[in-house]
């Protein structure tokens, strides 16, 4: 049962043969006392800026894949909820009981005090979109920048000069950085960005309905909105409708993500793809190798993006 070797292969097979007749497993806790390890990963969800659900919206595939992945590899997936604690906001705090061997971070704020929890802690951790730079840890991630910069592209090459912006989260990676590629994607390209075309939203819908409508009543409005998310961007779309405009052809229209939802609205969503399911399979494996190897030098990975082209960015029609 523990794969040393000391049995002839015949033998082997006999034997877990009938410890799958008899539905026989080797005890964890067992294992635990002798390797001196849980055999356990926490996976620390975040609220997103506030809005728990988005996080598991956009990052059940993403959680899905690491379980499997872990699970594969003899390690229990454990979901641990800041909310678990009402003193702190740490999941971690070692007053709760929850004892792990390594720590995944998913949708949690640079500012959060899991974060430096962890590093207190020595724990082998890596962030899902989540600057992990410490020894023992490792960051991955979709490649923000190259998908802000195909989408800027994508509007100009269309013939959109005026170009505006809803950021995501201003404390999360995802937010910051696609906001900053936007900004020096347009300084590239020679264009201008008024202030009033930067948008603070915070990846929810709400949010971007919102900030699509004041985008909307300038005297001055946006011909092309590049959301940060596809939930904003599925909102700005109705907040065209709702401002007598079509989007697709009296506003253009783009998200980042590729959620399901992005190939079913009215029109289609034009967006920004990255593979979730590569994004957990990736932050397993960068995990089982920090397990093993908990001094080593912090990573970063980058996956590749790409833009998919639906209806949202039509042929956009001339000023009256």
């Amino acid at each position: 049962m523990n794969e040393k070797g000391e049995v002839g292969p015949e033998t082997r097979t006999k034997v877990l043969a009938a410890a799958a007749a008899l539905r026989y497993g080797p005890d964890a806790a067992a294992r635990a006392l002798v390797s001196h390890r849980t055999m356990r990963v926490g996976l620390v969800v975040g609220d997103n800026s506030g809005h728990r659900d988005l996080s598991l919206v956009f990052f059940g595939k993403v959680l899905a894949e690491i379980s499997r992945r872990l699970t594969d590899s003899g390690y229990e997936a454990v979901l641990l909820n800041p909310a678990d604690s009402p003193q702190r906001t740490s999941p971690l705090d070692p007053s709760l009981g929850h004892r792990v061997d390594a720590a995944i971070l998913i949708g949690v704020d640079q500012t959060d005090l899991v974060i430096h929890d962890l590093v207190e802690a020595r724990l082998p951790c890596v962030g899902v979109d989540v600057r992990c730079d410490w020894t023992g840890s490792a960051w991955v991630g979709p490649d923000h920048v190259e998908g802000i910069r195909l989408a800027v592209r994508h509007l100009y090459a269309l013939g959109h000069r005026r170009i505006a912006h809803i950021a995501g989260g201003a404390n999360t990676v995802a937010g910051s950085e696609r906001l900053n590629a936007f900004r020096e994607e347009l300084e590239a390209l020679g264009l201008d960005l008024p202030d009033e075309y930067v948008r603070p939203g915070d990846f929810s819908s709400s949010s971007g309905y919102r900030e699509a409508c004041s985008l909307l009543a300038l005297p001055a409005p946006p011909t092309a909105i590049a959301a940060a998310s596809d939930l904003m961007a599925l909102a700005a779309l109705q907040a065209a409708w709702d401002f007598g405009l079509e989007p697709g052809h009296d506003l253009a229209v783009v998200g980042f993500d590729d959620l399901e939802a992005a190939s079913l609205s009215h029109p289609r969503l034009t967006t920004i793809r990255q593979d979730r399911t590569a994004l957990g399979a990736l932050a397993a494996a960068r995990l089982l190798e920090l397990v093993e190897h908990p001094d080593a030098t912090p990573t970063k990975t980058l996956l590749p993006v790409e833009l998919v082209v639906r209806a949202s960015t039509g042929a956009i029609r001339p000023a009256a």
